[in-house]
């Protein structure tokens, strides 16, 4: 493994990288997803805990691994610590050959405070990663009152179409940042179609970084055989999203959920009506069912395939096929990069 350090962005932000060596031995891992590892702190500091730790972990998982020490302080705004993230990741997209990494497959992975700026990262920015990995991340603005910061916005309300596929990770019994954050942000991912995981485990405080005696500082709190299960459950979740190493191919149910394949009667009617030509094949042919969506937007990402299951006698199949095949025919959106 090579371990190197390098400062970049208008701040100087320091990002250590973590590069596994290539070998012959590894042929199928010589170019690797990444993840951009952003420690927590309240914006104060940069966890310790939060940093090696977690990447060596990824690391030995098949990723290669950079943590960035962000720009913080008291009086500090985001920006700046925004600025070095945008920085950091353009600068692995930009040099994803010499760092033998997949520039479409690069994960931001945030805890608390640097949840915060994954998100942040993942719906505010420019440049936006391809897959978030939020433990215990701050999302809600009013959670900052508490700690003496600027409110920010509430970031599930900056949630948009191009807002990467997420893992969060919470505790029901973390008090300092409650676990409403992860759920107000996951519900707004919901509502955008944005494929992700969700997982609140019961208890376990606040900063678990890996959950284990390693990270836990001494807190016997920060120690918990439970919650320690998030890392693989992300592994996994990214393995899903992008396959494995040349091993296993993506999940398809996934790449369906993210807009990819055909369109067709299987298919969320809020995925087909951002779709011109599916939307049209919808008013013509459904047009009672429009109505329907608008008076109960929750039924939105049901598909005419489930609808139609409670109630078989209202369209012949001839008919429900002949909508699929219109639908098939229709030219995807392209996605965001």
């Amino acid at each position: 493994m090579k371990c190197t350090v390098l400062t970049l962005g208008p701040n100087n932000a320091s990002l250590t990288c973590y590069v596994q060596d290539p070998s012959p031995s590894l042929a199928n891992a010589a170019t690797r997803p990444a993840v951009l590892i952003l420690p927590g702190g309240g914006y104060q500091y940069c966890s310790d805990r939060e940093a090696e730790p977690v990447a060596l972990a990824y690391l030995a998982e098949g990723f290669n691994a950079f943590v960035l020490r962000y720009t913080v302080g008291r009086d500090c705004p985001l920006d700046k610590a925004l600025a070095d993230a945008q920085a950091a990741l353009s600068h692995l997209r930009d040099h994803a050959a010499a760092l033998h990494i997949d520039p479409h497959k690069i994960a931001a992975v945030g805890f608390s405070a640097g949840g915060h700026l994954a998100a942040a990262l993942g719906t505010q920015s420019p440049i936006r990663p391809d897959a978030m990995v939020l433990g215990y991340a701050v999302t809600l603005g009013a959670t900052w009152g508490p700690v003496g910061r600027p409110q920010e916005p509430d970031l599930g309300d900056l949630v948009d179409d191009a807002t990467p596929p997420a893992f969060l990770f919470a505790t029901q019994s973390d008090s300092l940042v409650p676990v409403k954050n992860s759920l107000a942000f996951a519900g707004a991912l919901a509502d955008h179609d944005i494929p992700f995981a969700l997982h609140v485990f019961p208890t376990g405080g606040h900063g678990l970084s890996l959950a284990s005696p390693c990270t836990c500082g001494g807190d016997s709190d920060r120690v918990n055989a439970e919650a320690a299960a998030w890392l693989p459950m992300s592994v996994q979740f990214l393995r899903d999203l992008w396959g494995a190493l040349g091993v296993a191919e993506p999940s398809r149910e996934l790449a369906g959920q993210m807009g990819g394949g055909p369109l067709g009667l299987d298919v969320p009617f809020r995925r087909l009506l951002k779709n011109p030509a599916a939307a049209a094949v919808l008013r013509r042919r459904l047009p009672e069912v429009l109505p329907i969506l608008q008076q109960n937007p929750l039924f939105a990402g049901a598909s005419l395939r489930q609808l139609t299951g409670f109630m078989p006698e209202a369209y012949s199949e001839e008919f429900l096929n002949a909508v699929d095949a219109e639908l098939a025919a229709c030219q995807q959106p392209p996605q965001p990069e």
